[in-house]
């Protein structure tokens, strides 16, 4: 059994969130904002992305040639009370937020000019909004249907939402949270009304949450076994000295070309860009370089870290849309090289973030962490990969088999899969492939 030390791994990876990636303009107000609010840059950069995902909204699709995504997020900031998460949480949706407050306006005056002409005087108006947070899943299924375009779930502290999960989990709530994450159609059946059709839905969700019920929200057995866990970005800062007061608020200039960004972005016709934003080219190449890389992490990982390796490849494809949105060039229908390796930077802070939640998770479930188990075949190949003998000869002679056997293994697993193996598994390998 080969044992992976998650605080080693968790050591090497990245441990701040990086914002070298984005525009001068985007950068300067982000660093103005979490100065100002007393945050890490890290909560209020994944406020950010969420916040511009959504007014991307599915107008925007994210295309590698193989893959297409939607800017479709879910941020879970990790912070003990007191450490200022939940302003900058706040502050970004603001925008839209107040549109939602406009829309409602209209949607009222629509709704009383209708009710004046009759009720079969053309469809009835529904309320365009961008932002909920307190509801029921029918509430939301309901809000999604009318709102093509894509929602974003708000929730100050997430451990509420995440209960009521639980308590609609009979009713098949977690499956359709899954199947909103990946955009999947859902249709729901209800018994007293017609049923309900949602194509393609589109739910970002930000929310934060403090480590001392970190456990109790996402310990269970349905949210670490179904891939729920996995579908979440983790801003988990690093801990440091506590913020002192001071009288700097943030600057009513960056109030505004923040609420303006917003409003232009919810405007602007994506249909001059066709709609799409390519990863091709040298970036692509990054993008590869990257999926790859993970593949081969996930060859020696658990279920449950496979799971987050294999939803990263994914993130950094949305990560990398909402970069080019925020970058220099965001009318431009293909992402930079520079935008997709910085996407990739970004994701090793979150994988980072994840090996410590989920280091969190077992040692609170009181489990031990074990990676999965290499078949005889694998082990010969990685014992091969790993020692760079001088022929395969010199292998089989090692481990007491034919070189024939050794052949076999290597055509199975022509590439280094996972670590390096210790005497005693060698040894083992010794006595299994003698009983052949």
């Amino acid at each position: 059994m080969i044992e992976i030390k998650i605080k080693d791994m968790i050591d090497d990876a990245g441990a701040i969130l990086p914002v070298d990636g984005l525009s001068p303009n985007a950068t300067e107000m982000l660093r103005k904002v979490a100065s100002s609010l007393q945050c890490p840059v890290d909560i209020a950069l994944s406020a950010m992305f969420a916040t511009v995902g959504v007014a991307m909204g599915k107008r925007v699709i994210i295309d590698d040639g193989k893959y297409r995504n939607y800017p479709c997020l879910w941020v879970c900031v990790v912070a003990p009370s007191g450490s200022n998460k939940s302003t900058p949480i706040r502050f970004f949706p603001q925008p839209l937020k107040d549109r939602d407050s406009y829309n409602y306006g209209v949607y009222r005056e629509e709704l009383r000019a209708y009710r004046q002409a009759g009720d079969d005087k053309g469809d009835k108006p529904v309320f365009k909004q961008y932002v909920i947070s307190d509801s029921t899943p029918e509430a939301r299924n309901q809000v999604l249907s009318v709102n093509p375009n894509g929602i974003l779930l708000y929730r100050d502290e997430l451990k509420g939402m995440i209960d009521d999960f639980c308590r609609y989990a009979k009713s098949g709530e977690l499956s359709q949270m899954l199947s909103m994450f990946d955009s999947d159609t859902i249709v729901v059946n209800r018994k007293s009304d017609e049923p309900l059709l949602i194509k393609d839905p589109f739910m970002s969700i930000i929310g934060s949450i403090q480590p001392s019920v970190l456990v109790d929200t996402f310990g269970n057995d349905n949210m670490m076994n179904n891939g729920f866990n996995q579908r979440w970005l983790f801003c988990y800062p690093e801990s440091g000295m506590p913020e002192m007061y001071n009288d700097v608020s943030i600057p009513q200039s960056v109030i505004s070309d923040w609420k303006d960004f917003i409003y232009n972005l919810i405007m602007y016709d994506f249909s001059v860009m066709g709609g799409k934003i390519y990863i091709r080219g040298e970036a692509k190449r990054v993008y590869i370089d990257y999926y790859n890389s993970l593949q081969i992490k996930k060859a020696s990982a658990d279920d449950y870290l496979s799971s987050v390796y294999s939803k990263l490849q994914i993130h950094v494809i949305r990560w990398a849309g909402v970069a080019h949105i925020l970058g220099n060039s965001p009318t431009s229908i293909d992402i930079t090289p520079e935008e997709m390796e910085y996407s990739v930077r970004c994701m090793d802070y979150f994988e980072r973030c994840a090996l410590k939640v989920y280091r969190m998770l077992l040692e609170g479930r009181g489990n031990r962490h074990e990676v999965k188990s290499m078949g005889k075949e694998e082990m010969i190949a990685n014992v091969y990969h790993c020692t760079s003998p001088v022929s395969q000869r010199a292998v089989a002679d090692a481990l007491g088999i034919t070189k024939q056997y050794v052949s076999k293994c290597l055509k199975k697993y022509p590439k280094l899969t996972g670590c390096r193996l210790t005497d005693s598994e060698i040894s083992d390998t010794e006595s299994d492939t003698d009983k052949n």
